[in-house]
């Protein structure tokens, strides 16, 4: 199937969770923050994310300063 992470189609195995994908493409997950379809989707929650075809992953390093 093909998603698209960071505006760039890439083609994965179906039923991929979002912490694969993530490792696939050799982003540290533990420096990002995610985001599908524009919702945000929490580090403990990737490995339960099923992705979809079409669907829009984006990653992105959270803001954070006071």
């Amino acid at each position: 199937m093909q998603v698209s992470v960071n505006g760039n189609p890439i083609d994965c195995a179906e039923h991929l969770c979002l912490d694969a994908l993530i490792a696939q493409c050799g982003i540290d997950g533990d420096r990002c923050a995610t985001a599908v379809n524009g919702c945000f989707v929490a580090r403990n929650q990737r490995a339960l994310r099923a992705l979809q075809p079409g669907d829009q992953i984006m990653t992105f390093e959270p803001i954070t300063g006071g």
